[in-house]
């Protein structure tokens, strides 16, 4: 490329800041909208795949009619508090295809209460001697071993092991902290079972309000299936069968906690994905506007430098360049935007809209970016064609001649 185009170019973006400015916030902004909705969608599974792993359990019991409170609860971490007999844990039990199984209690922190370190947690409590749900998601640098006096803290707390933590009037300390997975269990405290029933023991005199929980009562039974080559169902299968046989409790399926995100998501993308598709062609016709009128203002300029012996593939040069570096500093602005605002929200995102967020792998990422940076810069660069090719097609005479 010739170092005179680039000067002229540099100096058609530099003499008219105005024009450069209108082209470049228009392509950032679609560039924001492609990014976004593409960043959320993609966090989104990338945090639902993760959070389902981290599930651990093929099928969760709960009681009856209530399966979609645990959905909610799992994805944004809003305690749910609900409860049944654990008789029901043994029953389940006994069913040929269930391989083991685990119970949970749910339970949320009192609220302006100084008995309670941070105020309407979901605080969950499990049985570390059956769990396969909690522990395997403990950090490098964590204690797989849980204590009586001990809690496990989710991610999105800033705690380390040896911390205290103070619940209705107890205080634990902390033994690990689980890795991140963008559900809502990011967000919540794992306390063992034992530790919970005495809590609530002795809640009357150490915290401001009575933690009611009859000795007896779970929330939830995870449940591992046995293989089907071993005399094991589908989970599908499985649900159906526990229902029927136990009709106290609901079945909920890792299947339905991505439909319910997936409807969730859906909501979110709605109003990114329209807006994207209602301004790419509202950047182009701004962008085509701008240069159509910059190409006239400019017919004396490109008419001398046709009549001093540039050619016509210079002149489309000249304008086609300046279109596609406004567009790619808008695209890289846009592209920062973007990503600052989807990870500064994206914990205010999974809160408001119920849906899993995590970072995803670094090539996914690269490809989403680069997507949608080139979709944006494409609208810039198609806007200018047209008046590129106007202006190179004319002959020096006439278009001196125009300008006068």
């Amino acid at each position: 490329m010739r170092p005179g185009l680039l000067f002229l170019v540099s100096a058609g973006v530099s003499r008219r800041p105005f024009r450069s400015l209108i082209i470049t916030l228009s392509v950032a902004i679609l560039t924001a909208l492609l990014a976004s909705s593409a960043l959320i969608d993609r966090a989104s599974r990338a945090g639902l795949d993760r959070g389902l792993k981290r599930l651990g359990a093929d099928l969760v019991a709960v009681p009856r009619g209530l399966d979609q409170d645990v959905a909610r609860s799992y994805l944004s971490g809003k305690p749910s508090t609900f409860y049944m007999d654990e008789e029901l844990e043994d029953r389940i039990t006994g069913f040929r295809f269930v391989e083991r199984t685990s119970a949970q209690v749910f339970i949320r922190s009192l609220t302006g209460a100084s008995c309670c370190s941070a105020w309407n947690v979901f605080l969950i409590g499990f049985e570390p001697a059956t769990d396969f749900t909690v522990r395997p998601w403990l950090d490098a640098d964590s204690d797989r071993s849980v204590g009586p006096n001990q809690v496990l803290v989710g991610a999105a707390f800033d705690l380390a092991p040896g911390d205290t933590v103070r619940f209705y009037g107890q205080v634990f300390s902390v033994a690990g902290r689980l890795d991140p997975t963008g559900m809502g269990l990011d967000s919540a405290v794992f306390i063992p079972l034992e530790s919970v029933r005495l809590m609530a023991l002795e809640s009357p005199g150490k915290a401001l309000a009575p933690l009611e929980l009859s000795p007896r009562a779970i929330s939830a039974v995870s449940i591992r299936l046995r293989p089907e080559a071993d005399g094991g169902l589908p989970p599908y299968r499985a649900a159906y069968e526990l229902e029927q046989a136990v009709p106290e409790i609901s079945v909920l399926q890792p299947d339905e906690l991505l439909v319910k995100t997936q409807a969730n998501l859906a909501r979110v993308l709605a109003g990114l994905r329209a807006g994207s598709y209602a301004v790419w062609p509202l950047t182009a016709l701004l962008a085509g506007l701008v240069f159509a009128l910059a190409a006239n203002e400019r017919t004396r300029e490109l008419g001398l430098l046709r009549a001093m012996g540039a050619r016509r593939s210079f002149v489309f040069g000249l304008i086609f360049l300046e279109a596609m570096g406004l567009a790619a500093a808008g695209a890289v602005v846009g592209l920062g935007l973007s990503a600052a605002s989807v990870l500064m929200f994206s914990r205010l995102i999974a809160a408001r809209y119920e849906v899993p967020m995590a970072t995803p792998g670094t090539v996914e990422l690269a490809w989403v970016l680069a997507g949608a940076a080139v979709l944006a810069i494409a609208a810039g660069i198609a806007a200018a064609l047209y008046p590129a090719a106007r202006a190179a097609a004319q002959e020096p005479y006439e278009a001196m001649r125009r300008a006068e």
